[in-house]
C-alpha cells in the first residue's frame, strides 16, 4: 500500500526511527467521564525525530493518506478548542499533504489536526505493551489529560517485531541522551538502559494482582503514581481495621468456612499473632479464570486474588495455610502475611483441595481435574509431602573462620555496572561490566583481582558487551553473546590475547536463543561444540563448520509449533538436556534429535534458568518468586524404574514431584517491605558442583539477600532449609566456587565478592535482628 505523507512543526530535525503502519487512540480512565476510548487516527505513522536542541528527540504520529485521497484534513473529532490557533497553509506537490494546522498545547506537545508531537522524556512514561491476543502497542502518559489517561499506537499486523524493538531500543536511546546529555551511540544494551524501561507493572512491583486502595481524602497524592493501576480489572486488594467498607465481590462461591483463626505476622517479635477469632472465609469464583480468597473478621476485610504472587504455604504440622497480601499506600507497597490456623487436619485438606484447583485454573486458564498427571503435578508441588530419600551429607567445614569474607574494587568505574558472573573450572573468575571484563584468581580462601580486559569490540571494532559468557577449551576462552547487539552469532574471546578472534554465525535465519556445553564438565577438556537452542529448536553448534556453524542433520530437532517459547537448557556429565521454556514446561531429552522422554507440565511460570546435578538426577528451574527441585529418577511400579526422565518416561499419572524452594511468606514480606521499588525475583540457582562432587547445597539471590538451600533439609522437610545473608547493594550475580560446597562468589553492581557458605545466618536471625 503506498502512503503519502507530510511531517509537521519538524524543520531541521532528521527522523531516526520509524513505525510505518498503527492506528492511535486515546484511552481514558474508566472513571472518566468523557469515554473509555477514541480512535484519533485510523491510518498512522510513527517516528522519531532528532530537533535542532542536541540531545531532545520527539515522538511524532503523523495521519497518512492513500495515493489521491482527496481529504487532506484530518476530522479526528478531538482538539482542544480552547488552545487551538488554526493557520491554514497551502502548498504544491505530487505527494505531499498541501493543507495543515497547528497548535501547541500548554505542555508544549505540538500537534495538528494531521500529527501529534511529543517530547521525548521521563515524564512522558513510555512504555510497549504486548496483550494475550498478540495486539503490539507503544503507550505513553497524555499529560494534558484526566487520571489515567494515555495515548496509545497500535502497530498494524504486517508491522515485524524486530522493527518494534528497534524503535523502542531508540526510544529509550532518546531518554538517556535527554537526562545525560551525552550521545548514546555507545549504548548496545537494554541492561545499560534499565532505568527507562518503563513498566507500569514494576512500579507496582509487578504484582499482577494490585491495585491502587484510593484515600478519598487524599487523592492527588497517591494516584499519580498509579494511575494505571486503577485500569486494571483483577479485583482490589483490601486489608484495614477501620477505612471504608469493601463490597462483597460478585461471583460464585466454591468454598467456604468458619473454621479457623487469623493470624498477623509481627516482625517486630518475629511471630504471628491473633487479630481475629470470629471469621468467615469464601473462594469465589468471578469469571474468566479469576478467583478470590475473600476473609472477613473482626474490623478486619481481606479481598486477595488467587495468584502467584501470594506464596502459599501450607503447613500441615500446624494446622495452618499462611499467604501474602499486598496493598499500596499512598507511594509504597505494603506485604503483610497472614496464617490461617484451621481446627483439625481435614478443615485444613479441604480448603487445601478447594484452593490449589482454583488456583491451577487461575494460573492456567482450564478446568482443574481434565489432565489428570498435570494436576497432581501442580497440587504436589504447593503441597508439603514426605520424600523416602537417601540421605545426602553435607561435608564437614574443616576451614577455619579466617578470610571469611574476601572482597575486590579493582574492577569498577562509576559508568558501568557489573553484569555478569562466569566462574571458572581451574582458577578463574571472569566479570563483565560494559565492554570490559575483570578476571579474577581464586584460591582456597580468596578472590584476587588480576587483570582488565578493556574496550571489546567484534572483528569490525565495534563495541560488544557481553550478556552472556561461557567458558570453553580448558578454560582457555570465552564464548560470548548479546542478542541486542547480534542474535544469529557468538563470538570467540581469547583469553590468552584478551581480545574477540572469531564470530560464530549460527545461522542466517534462526535466532540463537541461548547455549550450554555439550556435556556439563566439557569447558574442561578441549571439547569443540555446543549445545544451543532457537525458540522451537534444539541443534548442535560446531565451529569448525564453514559458514554456519549450526550442524543441520539428523541430530537437529526442529518443533513445527512455533509457540514454544524455550529459553533456557542445562546438561549432565552425559551430555543429556533439560530444556525450560517461558511458557513454564520443562523437556528432558538423552540426546539431540529425537523428541523428549519427559514432558512436564508448567506450573503457570516461565522457567528463567534450569541447573541439572552432573549425575541428571536433579534439576533446579528457576522461576520468578521460586524455585522448582525436580528429582528425575523413575521409582516404585513403573515400567521404566530404576532409569531417570532423561533416559525413558514416566507412566502418565507418576509424574516426579516438585519441590518449591521459596522463603517463608514472612521472610519475602519483609524483603519487599525494605526494597518497596523492587520487583522480586530470584536469580538463576545452582548446584554447588565438581567432577568428584556430589550436590549438597543450592545457591540463588534475591534482590539484596544471598540464599542458599540444604539440599539434605530440604528432602527431610526442615521448616529451615535455608541460610541468607544480607548486602548493601543488589546482588547481580552468584555461584559456588567450582569444586567447593562451602565457597560462595558473588558478584554486587561494583564489587566482587568470596565469602564461606558458614557466614550466613539463620533466617530468624538475618531478618529480625
Amino acid at each position: 500500500m503506498n502512503f503519502i505523507k507530510k511531517f509537521i512543526g519538524a524543520s531541521s530535525t532528521d527522523e531516526v526511527a520509524s513505525i510505518t503502519s498503527g492506528k492511535l487512540y486515546l484511552t481514558r480512565s474508566k472513571t472518566s467521564p468523557k469515554g473509555a476510548i477514541e480512535c484519533l487516527y485510523n491510518d498512522a505513522y510513527a517516528s522519531i525525530k532528532q530537533t535542532t536542541n542536541p540531545f531532545f528527540y520527539q515522538l511524532c504520529i503523523t495521519k497518512v493518506y492513500q495515493e489521491g485521497e482527496n481529504e487532506f484534513r484530518s476530522n479526528s473529532g478531538f482538539n482542544y478548542s480552547d488552545d487551538e490557533d488554526e493557520d491554514y497553509e497551502e502548498t504544491d506537490g505530487n505527494s505531499s499533504i498541501v493543507r495543515t494546522s497547528s497548535f501547541i498545547q500548554k505542555d508544549s506537545k505540538q500537534n495538528t489536526k494531521d500529527e501529534w508531537i511529543f517530547p521525548i522524556n521521563e515524564e512522558l512514561k513510555i512504555f510497549k505493551k504486548i496483550e494475550n491476543n498478540n495486539k503490539r502497542s507503544i503507550a505513553w502518559k497524555d499529560l494534558n489529560g484526566d487520571l489515567g489517561d494515555k495515548f496509545e499506537f497500535v502497530l498494524d499486523d504486517e508491522i515485524r517485531n524486530n522493527d518494534f524493538d528497534s524503535f523502542m531500543m531508540t526510544i529509550y536511546k532518546c531518554l538517556y541522551e535527554e537526562k545525560y546529555h551525552e550521545s548514546s551511540i555507545s549504548v548496545n544494551s537494554l541492561d545499560q538502559l534499565k532505568e527507562f524501561i518503563y513498566n507500569p507493572k514494576s512500579e507496582l512491583l509487578n504484582f499482577e494482582d494490585l491495585e491502587y486502595d484510593e484515600d478519598e481524602d487524599d487523592e492527588s497524592d497517591t494516584t499519580e503514581d498509579y494511575g494505571d493501576a486503577q485500569e486494571r480489572e483483577s479485583p482490589k486488594l483490601f486489608v484495614s481495621d477501620d477505612e471504608e467498607e469493601d463490597p462483597h465481590p460478585k461471583g460464585e462461591v466454591v468454598y467456604a468456612s468458619k473454621k479457623f483463626a487469623l493470624h498477623l505476622y509481627d516482625s517486630t517479635t518475629g511471630s504471628f499473632l491473633l487479630k481475629s477469632s470470629t471469621n468467615e472465609l469464601e473462594i469465589i469464583d468471578l469469571g474468566n479464570w479469576e478467583f478470590t480468597l475473600f476473609i472477613i473478621g473482626e474490623k478486619i476485610k481481606i479481598n486477595s486474588s488467587l495468584t502467584k504472587n501470594m506464596n502459599p504455604t501450607f503447613n500441615y504440622e500446624h494446622l495452618s495455610f499462611i499467604f501474602n497480601h499486598y496493598l499500596i499506600n499512598k507511594d509504597q507497597v505494603i506485604a503483610n502475611s497472614w496464617l490461617l490456623k484451621f481446627n483439625n487436619f481435614n478443615d485444613l485438606n479441604e480448603f487445601q483441595n478447594k484452593f490449589l484447583a482454583s488456583m491451577y485454573e487461575s494460573l492456567n486458564k482450564k478446568k482443574f481435574g481434565i489432565e489428570k498427571g498435570d494436576d497432581d503435578y501442580f497440587v504436589d508441588a504447593f503441597s508439603s509431602l514426605e520424600l523416602n530419600e537417601e540421605e545426602v551429607s553435607e561435608p564437614e567445614d574443616s576451614e577455619s573462620d579466617e578470610d571469611v569474607e574476601n572482597s575486590t574494587k579493582e574492577f569498577s568505574d562509576k559508568k558501568d555496572k557489573n553484569t555478569y558472573l562466569s566462574v571458572g573450572y581451574k582458577d578463574r573468575a571472569y566479570v563483565s561490566r560494559g565492554d570490559k571484563i575483570g578476571v579474577f584468581s581464586q584460591d582456597d580462601k580468596s578472590l584476587k583481582y588480576q587483570t582488565t580486559i578493556n574496550n571489546i569490540t567484534d572483528l569490525k571494532g565495534k563495541k560488544f558487551n557481553p550478556e552472556k559468557m561461557l567458558l570453553h577449551q580448558e578454560d582457555s576462552n570465552l564464548v560470548m553473546y548479546n542478542p541486542e547487539f547480534n542474535n544469529k552469532s557468538l563470538y570467540k574471546l581469547d583469553l590468552n590475547r584478551g581480545k574477540i578472534v572469531e564470530e560464530w554465525k549460527i545461522s542466517e535465519t534462526i535466532p540463537l536463543k541461548n547455549y550450554a556445553p555439550s556435556e556439563k564438565f566439557a569447558p574442561l577438556t578441549n571439547q569443540q561444540t555446543l549445545t544451543g537452542i532457537s525458540s522451537n529448536g534444539l541443534f548442535t553448534i560446531d565451529p569448525r563448520l564453514s559458514g554456519s556453524k549450526l550442524v543441520n542433520d539428523q541430530t537437529h530437532k526442529c518443533y513445527k509449533t512455533n509457540n514454544n517459547q524455550f529459553q533456557t537448557l542445562a546438561t549432565t556429565d552425559q551430555g543429556h538436556i533439560a530444556l525450560g521454556s517461558g511458557k513454564g514446561d520443562i523437556r528432558l531429552f538423552d540426546r539431540l534429535g529425537v523428541n523428549a522422554k519427559t514432558a512436564l507440565p508448567s506450573l503457570g511460570d516461565p522457567i528463567l534458568g534450569i541447573d541439572v546435578s552432573k549425575d541428571g538426577r536433579w534439576i533446579l528451574a528457576t522461576c520468578k518468586t521460586y524455585i522448582l527441585l525436580i528429582d528425575t529418577n523413575i521409582t516404585g511400579n513403573q515400567k521404566n524404574s530404576g532409569k531417570t526422565g532423561f533416559t525413558a518416561f514416566f507412566d502418565k499419572d507418576k509424574k516426579p514431584i516438585p519441590r518449591r524452594l521459596c522463603l517463608l511468606p514472612e521472610h519475602e514480606a519483609f524483603i519487599k517491605n525494605n526494597n518497596p521499588k523492587n520487583d522480586f525475583n530470584f536469580s538463576s540457582a545452582y548446584f554447588n558442583t565438581g567432577v568428584n562432587q556430589k550436590e549438597t547445597s543450592i545457591i540463588s539471590s534475591v534482590d539484596n539477600y544471598i540464599v542458599t538451600w540444604s539440599l539434605s533439609k530440604i528432602l527431610k522437610n526442615d521448616p529451615s532449609p535455608y541460610q541468607v545473608k544480607n548486602y548493601k547493594q543488589n546482588i547481580v550475580a552468584d555461584n559456588f566456587k567450582f569444586g567447593s560446597n562451602n565457597r560462595l562468589i558473588i558478584s554486587l553492581p561494583d564489587d566482587v565478592n568470596m565469602i564461606k557458605k558458614s557466614s550466613l545466618n539463620n533466617p530468624i536471625k538475618e531478618f529480625h535482628h
